[in-house]
């Protein structure tokens, strides 16, 4: 699968399950003071008060629905005609269609729990409020850390408090500790040689530092060198490898599939990019499968997929 699988993939997962998303939530700013004698702000009467407390109580209820993998409660917070806008553009119609994609994202991902911090709300009616805040998501590990910004529009209806409508924009989380399984030497046999593969926490333990060998069985061992950090929330990583190619580029996962896309040149200047697909088949086995290789404006053959057996 690519990195641009992956991603779809997460969007298209954990999209859904956020409570009701939208464009990031701007920060308050304290408004300015009233001029003498210029009336009070308003404050909010009791009715407005107790809307907002039914609202914050529908998000606890929502998240715990949710974790509790309560179907049927979590499609009664939806209105029957619910938009849902992900963050990868598309729009889901209808709770049915909404609640069958939070039922199949919970079956890919059976230890998912969410949170949901409501930030504000704000009536904009006797029956509606724009509600907005932060849904995260925690897979025991599998996946480390899912966020993401929503803004819904919430409606009195029946005497409950639907959904219906929700936009939200994805918040980058990654972390460094997401990769901290590669750290130790694995080693192959494989077509192309002896192939070693060993990582160690470098910088303050926050990156990582890999260093990859392929020895055939006659002429030099083809050495790469990796560097891997988190930066502006997304898992980077910098190559270097002993034929003079140079490149950078990205690492994303699903929690069991991670793929690290590469982009670059080789030492004579032209374009060179590949992708890594190494799927994690257990803490001391994984598949190493280089596909998508490209040099200048050829496509070469992906290579045969090789079992890492970690030593230590």
């Amino acid at each position: 699968m690519s990195n641009i699988g992956i991603r779809i993939l997460l969007v298209s997962v954990f999209a859904p399950l956020a409570l009701a998303p939208d464009a990031i939530a701007q920060p308050r700013r304290n408004p300015p003071k009233p001029a003498p004698g210029a009336p009070s702000q308003p404050k909010p009467t009791p009715a407005a008060s107790e809307a907002e407390q039914a609202i914050r109580k529908a998000a606890d209820d929502y998240a715990k629905a949710f974790n509790a993998r309560d179907f049927d409660a979590i499609g009664k917070q939806w209105t029957d005609m619910a938009e849902l806008h992900q963050d990868n553009g598309a729009t889901l119609r209808g709770r049915e269609a909404i609640v069958d994609i939070i039922r199949k994202a919970s079956a890919h991902r059976p230890k998912a729990a969410i949170s949901i911090k409501v930030e504000s709300v704000d009536m904009l009616g006797a029956g509606a409020a724009r509600v907005k805040g932060t849904l995260v998501l925690k897979d025991d590990g599998e996946i480390g850390v899912w966020a993401t910004r929503f803004s819904s529009l919430r409606v009195l209806e029946g005497g409950q408090w639907r959904l219906a409508d929700s936009r939200e924009t994805a918040i980058s989380t990654a972390s460094i500790d997401e990769m901290a399984w590669l750290v130790g030497s694995w080693s192959a046999e494989s077509p192309m040689g002896k192939v070693t593969v060993s990582y160690e926490k470098a910088l303050g333990d926050r990156g990582l530092v890999g260093k990859i060998s392929v020895k055939p069985a006659e002429g030099p061992a083809m050495e790469v060198l990796e560097v891997i950090q988190v930066r502006d929330g997304e898992i980077r990583t910098w190559v270097f490898d002993s034929t003079g190619l140079s490149g950078e580029g990205y690492w994303e996962h699903d929690g069991a599939r991670f793929n690290r896309t590469i982009h670059g040149v080789t030492e004579d200047g032209r374009p060179a990019s590949s992708v890594i697909v190494l799927t994690r088949v257990s803490p001391e086995t994984a598949l190493w499968h280089p596909i998508e290789r490209i040099r200048g404006d050829v496509r070469m053959p992906d290579l045969p997929s090789i079992k890492l057996t970690k030593s230590k």
